[in-house]
């Protein structure tokens, strides 16, 4: 298999992770709402907010990493650390960002329900985002 090709996965594979970990939280902060009509409108907005955000924002970065990819020079060597050189520098400074963002509204006194919104939207983008990953890691 072409480093490419699993530099590609591993990046993909660690936004699902991501995805389903945050969904866990979201789904766990807006269970804190009785069943009714607050809690559709709350998932609702989470869904709705966290399926833009992959479409108009997500999916753009993701596509911009496997750009990035293609014009990368993967040797044997970068079979599985490759994925590495996808997220460069700047890839890492965000996920450092959006770590530190998370610890805080994690931490902070915010309504688990709202945390659930956030966390669930998050949680969308991203999923919706990574299938951009797997596409172009099978069209490789």
């Amino acid at each position: 298999m072409k480093p490419e090709k699993v530099s590609l996965l591993i990046v993909g594979l660690i936004w699902l992770a991501v995805s389903i970990r945050l969904l866990s939280t979201g789904v766990q902060g807006l269970l804190t709402l009785d069943i009714g009509p607050k809690l559709i409108i709350f998932a609702s907005i989470g869904v709705i907010i966290g399926l833009l955000k992959g479409r108009f924002v997500l999916q753009k970065v993701a596509t911009k990493y496997c750009n990035n990819a293609k014009s990368i020079t993967f040797t044997g060597n970068d079979m599985y650390i490759g994925w590495i050189k996808v997220l460069g520098i700047r890839g890492f400074v965000l996920l450092g960002i959006m770590m530190s963002i998370g610890y805080f509204l994690r931490n902070s006194s915010i309504d688990k329900a709202i945390l659930g919104i956030i966390c669930l939207a998050v949680s969308l983008g991203l999923g919706y985002a990574s299938k951009v990953f797997f596409v172009n890691a099978k069209a490789s």
